[in-house]
């Protein structure tokens, strides 16, 4: 990775003068004014095809007479349309159908005649529409559409596999990429001898048809083969709020890499057809066409590999069952991940939080829960590092190759102020009254009555579910969060409660209190799948406080029970009420006081609390109950005296 970012910065500093020779960069203009993005222009020219703001709208323009027409604006089509080389446009829409599940339909419009037709039937999972060496293939895990008998070879991705098919429809796994967090915008060069993708976590790079990697073009988004010498990408930004993005046009033996857009235009989403190059510019949506003078691309030709490469099947469930895509927010603790030193007196030691800790701990757990739900699911990370960190619209591009139903970005909240506060809040894309995305409102709605259920915090105010574009009007008109930016999965962004509120940072440190966030957010899921879940165990959680003890942060500000001191270290049996011991479980020295006894059958339980030298406390009867969180929060006083425990 690092190789990668040093030969990146090499370049972009040498690109600032370079000319390489039979490279000629030609008139720029404007093709749509406002409002346009993914643009893909058709192999001779004459059409346009751009989605409006949110992918609501794919829209065609015939660029000879300048008139549109809507191909069509239902089941967001906008985002995943292409041109066929029959110069007819490919594109795909969605539906909710079964207990909220998305079955995706893939269409085939022709501009001559302005026929549509259904060729592919609705399916679960992912389905996309790719180019093929002489045709085009709407790809689904169930059935495949091809645009004629024999289209050639394609390369794609599902999740985080990266296939390649050959002319004769054998399909090949390729293991480019060892650790990459999943693989996006796959093709094949003209000539069919190579294969180029994005590696989150990576960049750009270039493999042969074993698999083998022969280039490594640094860390660029959404790239394009302008013919077998060149390529054209997006620069990433960062985290990306795309404010600085540019257009890139690299020699894939490293010779050239040069900005052939401004700086200040922010510009995204490229795409090469004929010679010419077309593009967006954030935030306005106008759409340009970008002329280059490169010696054109020689025909694609069969494709053929060795090696150790693994014939694959299709992806197919037994029956379609819920996906979730979990994005935990953050990664790395860089810059971004708010970082918030904590002295926690019991372990008289300064214990330091970062929220992309507790947002992968909750991911993590979630991943587990749903699985023993029968759910499916796919996490833009596993792991913790620098490079986890992707941007924004590598997040939302693996959520649609992931085939989800929903999308969840797991994140906690801070003030940044004095004034402390700690409620659970979701954002959805869109105004408080209309969601962008179907489903999104009703998603964190659902998931928000099951957080604010938690008794092991103490909330300083009502839990809110809310559109992005109007909690945060300040940050202008439809701007909203970055990560739900051109997302068209049914989504919320949780912000699970306030670190940054000391009681909750310090809760948030247990392992324990992560996973209860984790399965109360199942339970939302639960309710928005309509019941879905068929689990059976349930869950006993709860805070133990010294009744008698307060807390001695005089500087902070605390809400209820949070006034009095955890209690740490104590020692908790789970018996049954036949007297037989099922769980123990020690609270941790980090001031939360939590436990979390999890999956637990349905029936009567007794718990007992054990502190100082394993003397019996306190003792009290509880109930678990299927796929319920059942709370029992105790109170201990400083003079209370050990009771004898019966033999």
């Amino acid at each position: 990775m690092k190789k990668i970012i040093l030969v990146f910065s090499f370049l972009c500093l040498w690109a600032l003068g370079a000319t390489a020779a039979g490279v000629k960069q030609g008139s720029v203009k404007t093709l749509v004014d406002s409002c346009g993005f993914f643009p893909q222009m058709s192999p001779d020219g004459q059409w346009l095809l751009f989605s409006t703001t949110e992918g609501s709208n794919l829209v065609l323009k015939n660029l000879a007479t300048g008139n549109q027409s809507i191909v069509s604006s239902t089941g967001y089509p906008g985002f995943d349309a292409i041109f066929g080389p029959d110069g007819k446009v490919y594109y795909v829409t969605q539906e909710r159908k079964k207990n909220n599940l998305l079955y995706r339909t893939g269409h085939c419009y022709d501009p001559a005649t302005g026929k549509d037709e259904i060729v592919l039937k609705p399916q679960h999972g992912q389905v996309q529409a790719l180019h093929a060496a002489s045709g085009v293939v709407i790809n689904g895990e169930r059935q495949v559409y091809t645009s004629a008998k024999q289209v050639g070879a394609y390369a794609y991705t599902r999740g985080a596999t990266l296939y390649l098919v050959d002319a004769t429809g054998v399909s090949r796994e390729l293991r480019p990429v060892a650790d990459s967090n999943g693989y996006l915008w796959a093709s094949l060069s003209p000539d069919g001898t190579r294969v180029m993708f994005e590696a989150a976590a990576h960049g750009v790079v270039v493999c042969d048809l074993n698999g083998s990697v022969v280039a490594e073009l640094g860390e660029l988004l959404m790239p394009s083969w302008y013919n077998n010498d060149y390529i054209i990408a997006m620069s990433n930004a960062g985290n990306a709020r795309l404010t600085g993005s540019r257009i890139w046009l690299i020699a894939v033996d490293g010779s050239l890499f040069k900005p052939i857009t401004p700086k200040e235009e922010r510009a995204v989403q490229p795409m090469t057809a004929g010679g010419k190059v077309v593009y967006a510019v954030q935030y306005g949506g106008e759409i340009k066409q970008l002329e280059l003078d490169i010696q054109p691309a020689t025909p694609a030709s069969a494709v053929s590999g060795k090696g150790k490469v693994e014939k694959v099947r299709n992806v197919k469930s037994k029956k379609d069952v819920p996906r979730v895509f979990i994005n935990p927010g953050h990664g790395g603790h860089d810059s971004d991940d708010r970082h918030i030193p904590t002295w926690v007196i019991a372990a008289r030691d300064t214990i330091h939080y970062y929220e992309s800790n507790s947002n992968l701990t909750k991911a993590l757990a979630l991943e587990e829960i749903l699985h023993n739900k029968g759910y499916e699911t796919a996490l833009s990370r596993k792991t913790n590092k620098t490079e986890d960190d992707l941007d924004l619209f590598e997040i939302v591009t693996l959520a649609a190759n992931s085939g989800a139903d929903v999308f969840l970005s797991l994140h906690s909240n801070a003030t940044g102020t004095e004034n402390r506060v700690n409620f659970p809040l979701a954002l959805y894309r869109g105004w408080d009254d209309r969601a962008v995305a179907e489903g999104s409102h009703e998603l964190s709605d659902m998931i928000m009555h099951f957080a604010k259920l938690n008794e092991l915090t103490v909330w300083s105010h009502k839990e809110r579910s809310r559109g992005d574009w109007s909690f945060y009007p300040e940050w202008g008109y439809k701007v909203g969060l970055g990560v739900l930016r051109y997302n068209k999965l049914p989504g919320t962004l949780i912000e699970g409660s306030f670190h940054d509120y000391l009681p909750e940072r310090e809760r948030l440190l247990s392992d324990s209190y992560c996973w209860l966030d984790a399965w109360n957010y199942s339970l939302g899921l639960d309710e928005y799948f309509h019941n879905y879940s068929k689990f059976k165990n349930g869950v006993i959680a709860g805070v133990i406080r010294w009744e008698d003890i307060l807390r001695q942060d005089d500087d902070m500000r605390l809400y209820g029970d949070d006034e009095l001191k955890p209690l740490n270290g104590a020692l908790l049996r789970l018996y049954t009420d036949r007297g037989v011991m099922v769980r123990a479980y020690t609270l941790d020295i980090l001031d939360n006081g939590v436990f979390v006894f999890s999956n637990l059958p349905p029936m009567k339980y007794k718990i007992e609390v054990y502190y100082g030298n394993e003397d019996l406390y306190i003792s009290t009867k509880v109930k678990a109950k299927k796929n319920v969180t059942v709370y029992k929060n105790f109170m201990m006083r400083k003079d209370m005296k050990p009771k004898k425990k019966k033999k």
